[in-house]
């Protein structure tokens, strides 16, 4: 005891390396728009309003309901961008919904944001944001639209599988995976990729949210036997997601996991059942992808944003 006393206070009698927030960069900050004074900038659905998440967003933002409009959650996330410390702040923008046909849906899209919303974002607060662009890998227009975002100052690419109602087993999610590899003037253009639970941006199709999944096990089968026919999700095809994932790897792509993948109610053992998560594997790819590794030219990174959270406790030391 005494020599363990002894260490701490030795520790604590040896200064810190001071964090400089300036050097620091939040890689994962959504903003948005309900749509009533700038439509081509973003919307939020009607449905999406009525529900906890929207209200939660609310409560962050101190606002209510009334207050709610494009003007004041603008002036919101301008005050939080200039009252921050850090020295860049990524915003994220959503491209909404492209159907296989390649057509622009907006209205099967509960929640997007317009790539050029970001760069109006950035031309009132300066360099401290950061354009993270968001291009549908179904559009028929992806490389042209990825590389006129690049010229505009894009950082990286957000997808958010579920939201958008893309299937990760896709061939044209290999083939963006392929071009994001060197979409930076021969640089990759990281990809931000959402995996595990989704609840912040619900897909107007509810059997859609495993496309946010690269497992699927017999827990997963047995809570789809227990939802109804409407709800029940779409069988991923996990071969082909994780062949699709690490061709995009080997052509030189970066991937960067949102959230570690990890489930958010799952505090207890019973909540790891019952509720999906993939930091396991996640683990996987940051292992067989690890940053800087020589002869390797993919890139494999998790963020961590929203893991600090009560509901998230259980696996702060995982």
């Amino acid at each position: 005891m005494g020599g363990a006393s002894q260490r701490t206070a030795a520790e604590e009698r040896t200064p810190r390396a001071a964090v400089d927030p300036g050097r620091i960069t939040d890689v994962h900050c959504h903003v948005g728009l309900l749509g009533d004074a700038h439509p081509e900038w973003g919307r939020m659905s009607a449905w999406y309003r009525t529900q906890s998440v929207f209200k939660a967003m609310l409560l962050y933002a101190r606002l209510d309901a009334g207050q709610a409009c494009d003007a004041t959650l603008r002036a919101g996330s301008e005050e939080a961008i200039r009252g921050s410390r850090l020295g860049h702040v990524v915003c994220l923008a959503i491209d909404p919904v492209y159907d296989l046909d390649g057509r622009r849906r907006e209205d099967l899209s509960h929640f997007w944001v317009d790539n050029d919303y970001i760069l109006d974002l950035r031309r009132t607060l300066g360099e401290k944001v950061l354009l993270g662009a968001s291009v549908h890998p179904y559009d028929p227009a992806f490389r042209e639209r990825v590389g006129y975002y690049v010229n505009k100052g894009a950082v990286l690419l957000k997808w958010l599988p579920s939201a958008q109602q893309f299937d990760l087993a896709h061939p044209r999610v290999l083939a963006a995976l392929q071009f994001l590899a060197t979409a930076r003037h021969g640089r990759p253009l990281p990809l931000l990729l959402h995996i595990g639970p989704e609840y912040a941006i619900p897909s107007v199709d509810p059997r859609t949210a495993s496309y946010d999944y690269l497992t699927w096990s017999w827990r997963d089968e047995l809570r789809n036997r227990l939802l109804g026919p409407a709800r029940r999700l779409h069988r991923p095809d996990t071969r082909a997601v994780h062949a699709n994932l690490r061709a995009g790897l080997n052509a030189g792509a970066v991937i960067i996991f949102a959230h570690c993948g990890l489930p958010y109610y799952a505090q207890t053992r019973l909540g790891r059942i019952l509720e999906h998560g993939e930091l396991r594997t996640i683990r996987d790819y940051l292992l067989a992808y690890p940053a800087r590794l020589p002869g390797r030219r993919g890139h494999c990174y998790a963020d961590v944003s929203a893991v600090v959270t009560p509901f998230r406790r259980s696996y702060f030391d995982d």
